[in-house]
């Protein structure tokens, strides 16, 4: 059995995962008022209780961010700790990572990224083309979508339904992290397994920069 973590989403989860199916899921906290580092400890033993993790759990995927500081840095911690005091491989995706998977190589020039998550914060990226190949130029914390440049958008992959106003000519597609993992679990699996899960916290703090 997989657990995987979602700690991007706008209300971070637990998902149980065998034969390339979802048997169970659990969100850590039901609304933005209540704390994940109070929840996930119970959360967890509640899933424990249930499908005896202790014995059936042999792996464990994490989403890496970008998304809210906080989510990341308790629930990293927590799956980190999980892995080592159980001796099971952890592997850390970021949502850049789990939408390239998805995202065709001829669709990735004119495609974006829009990820909404926890507190109310929302991140945006886009592919610039390197040689024969296309990479995230950067991942920008934004308030606003509507304000940005739109001019060589064709299609958005994001997370949530998108409250968007000025938009034109531009399609988007919601796909859920869960959604993601399945689809591409056996890549994911096959992954090197990581010793250290570097979360990525983007800011426009610039003192935390």
């Amino acid at each position: 059995m997989i657990l995987f973590l979602d700690t991007v989403s706008s209300l971070p989860e637990f998902f149980l995962i065998e034969d390339n199916k979802i048997v169970s899921s659990k969100k850590i906290i039901t609304n933005n008022d209540e704390k994940m580092s109070d929840c996930i400890v119970s959360t967890y033993i509640e899933l424990n209780k249930k499908f005896s993790l202790k014995k059936e759990l042999n792996g464990i995927i994490v989403n890496t961010g970008p998304g809210s500081y906080t989510a990341l840095r308790v629930g990293i911690a927590f799956v980190t700790g999980l892995s080592i005091s159980q001796e099971i491989s952890i592997v850390g995706l970021s949502c850049v990572d789990l939408f390239r998977h998805f995202i065709k190589k001829k669709d990735l020039k004119s495609s974006a990224i829009y990820i909404c998550s926890s507190n109310n914060q929302n991140f945006y990226c886009i592919y610039n083309q390197l040689k024969n190949t296309y990479e995230i130029n950067k991942i920008e914390k934004i308030q606003d979508f509507n304000n940005l440049n739109q001019s060589q958008i064709s299609k958005i992959y994001t997370n949530s339904k998108l409250k968007i106003e000025n938009i034109h000519n531009i399609n988007y597609e919601i796909l859920s992290f869960q959604e993601l993992v399945i689809t591409n679990l056996k890549k994911i699996l096959k992954m090197p397994k990581q010793e250290l899960i570097q979360p990525i916290y983007v800011s426009n703090n610039q003192i935390l920069k």
